[in-house]
């Protein structure tokens, strides 16, 4: 099964090279599908109304994603434990000198 692949790309670069192209140049590829939007400088980009669309999608779905986990998980922003009272931390827990010490 070697020799059919060595036969094989020694075909394909022997092609290759009768239509003017060496084997380890690649073929010009063009950009195909959807506008072609030039590079400015200095200046907004030129968005097309599809991707203005996409956009407000997106985003949108983004917003909803995470009020709706707020909102039905609160938990995983929260935390899972009773939140702290400060009024019953004790200076010395705050940082606070003693009053006394003057």
């Amino acid at each position: 099964m070697f020799w059919v692949r060595t036969l094989r790309t020694s075909l394909r670069n022997g092609s290759r090279f009768l239509k003017g192209r060496s084997p380890g140049k690649p073929s010009v590829r063009r950009a195909g599908g959807g506008p072609h939007i030039e590079p400015q400088y200095r200046q907004y980009p030129q968005l097309t109304k599809k991707q203005v669309l996409e956009a407000e999608f997106l985003s949108g779905f983004m917003w909803f994603w995470i009020f709706w986990h707020l909102w039905h998980d609160p938990d995983a922003v929260l935390g899972h434990f009773p939140y702290p009272d400060p009024s019953k931390w004790t200076d010395e827990e705050l940082g606070i000198p003693p009053i006394a010490e003057e």
